[in-house]
């Protein structure tokens, strides 16, 4: 489209409207640049911020609005958002890795020897005891005589063998009766069934003249409910005295 020349009108026309400025793509004169030319913000932003580390996943998410950006309007900047994203991504996994070892190295004191720290006691049920278990049974029942009445026990402590103990479980074993026995072949099948099966290991303890043979067995209650078990325990032959140390293997 051109525009008429200036002049005097013509006869019965209107005067020409004055020419518009077109705009200027020439290097000369103060024209102003197009969209293109400059670098999106949101770029610079995530560049700095991924540089800095210490707002976590944000100069990802500036850096993903800015590409964004400038994929639909153009601009500068691609580098600097992408930058951005991997910087703040390279910070996330390094804090990830960071409190990952320090959560697994918490015991960590600069290479020293990790001290050994004691066992605390613990209250279990007399049906859970373990061969290996030291024990404390404050019922009295591993210092009872054959001619005291059986003391039923519910629950006893599992403490460190080399501290003072009441026994040491040896074996542990099920009977085999349908119906339960009546008391004194119960204590028979039990008594029998320990010593057959501990008190090798006993006589091969330097000590094994001041270690004798107890046990645990069902109680009525206790049989009625499925349970069988006998539960072998070594303890000081003299009563009232405990033992100091695991026996010998």
């Amino acid at each position: 489209m051109t525009y008429p020349p200036p002049g005097p009108g013509q006869p019965g026309s209107q005067p020409p409207y004055p020419t518009p400025p077109m705009p200027s793509d020439s290097g000369y004169g103060p024209g102003h640049g197009s969209r293109s030319d400059k670098t999106n913000g949101l770029a610079i932003a995530a560049f700095v911020t991924g540089l800095l580390g210490c707002l976590g996943i944000l100069g990802a998410i500036l850096g993903a609005i800015a590409l964004n950006q400038i994929g639909k309007k153009g601009g500068k900047g691609r580098g600097l958002a992408i930058a951005g994203i991997v910087l703040s991504c390279l910070w996330i996994v390094v804090g990830i890795a960071a409190f990952v070892l320090q959560g697994g190295d918490s015991s960590d004191d600069g290479g020293a020897t990790p001290k050994v720290t004691q066992t605390k006691p613990e209250k279990v049920d007399a049906q859970e005891m373990k061969v290996g278990h030291c024990i404390n049974d404050n019922s009295g029942a591993t210092s009872s005589t054959a001619t005291d009445a059986p003391v039923e026990v519910e629950s006893v402590k599992i403490v460190p063998c080399t501290q003072p103990h009441d026994g040491e479980v040896m074996a542990v074993f099920k009977l085999r009766q349908a119906v339960m026995p009546p008391e004194a072949q119960l204590q028979q099948l039990a008594s029998t069934g320990c010593k057959a099966r501990t008190q090798a290991r006993i006589n091969r303890d330097p000590a094994a003249r001041g270690i004798a043979n107890s046990y645990y067995y069902p109680t009525a209650d206790s049989w009625k409910s499925g349970d069988r078990v006998v539960t072998c325990v070594a303890v000081a032959a003299t009563e009232g005295k405990k033992l100091s140390r695991p026996l010998h293997r």
